[in-house]
């Protein structure tokens, strides 16, 4: 006969509860793995995303730049693989005088003389090392277009810069709209 005060009367009991946590555990990492999943997904479309709007936005500059500058096929033939090059090299430097602007930012006062000095110098070095990289290409260019086309190329990259510095406000100020 069966005590109903012995554990095993209640093991059925504590059986269904255990099945229930063993139940609500795999509930549990089943959604996990359905958001990091969903997350890995969107991180990857962001990704692509970008990079669909990188090639925007090259392809936009390159037919900007080539209308402005009036160039000829020939001349286009010599220039973008020069220009490319400089693109290249001129993303480079801008990005590691942005690590060091974050360096700098996030300098302590308390640093030594010494790494503070490092640390100015490091960040002046940098900006001469654009200004030096614009002066090298300045003279490429001088090789392959008039004198008159690489101002064009100035004054088109800067009206460039201008019109996608306004679209993005333009875009932006949209999206903080009424709701």
């Amino acid at each position: 006969m069966l005590n109903p005060k012995s554990s095993s009367h209640f093991f059925p009991y504590q059986f269904e509860n255990v099945y229930k946590t063993t139940a609500m555990k795999k509930i549990i990492l089943m959604v996990l793995s359905g958001v990091f999943a969903f997350t890995g997904f969107k991180a990857t479309a962001q990704n692509e995303s970008h990079e669909a709007r990188m090639e925007k936005y090259r392809t936009e500059k390159i037919a900007f730049l080539t209308t402005k500058m009036e160039l000829t096929s020939s001349e286009a033939e010599k220039f973008w693989p020069i220009y490319n090059q400089l693109e290249k090299e001129r993303w480079e430097a801008q990005k590691s005088r942005r690590d060091l602007e974050d360096k700098v930012r996030d300098a302590e006062e308390n640093l030594s003389e010494n790494e503070i000095t490092k640390l100015t110098r490091d960040f002046a070095g940098s900006m001469q090392k654009e200004g030096a990289l614009m002066t090298s290409y300045n003279e490429k260019f001088l090789k392959v277009l008039s004198p008159k086309k690489v101002l064009k190329l100035y004054k088109a990259e800067n009206e460039f810069r201008m019109n996608m510095i306004r679209k993005y406000r333009d875009n932006d100020q949209g999206d903080k709209g009424p709701k």
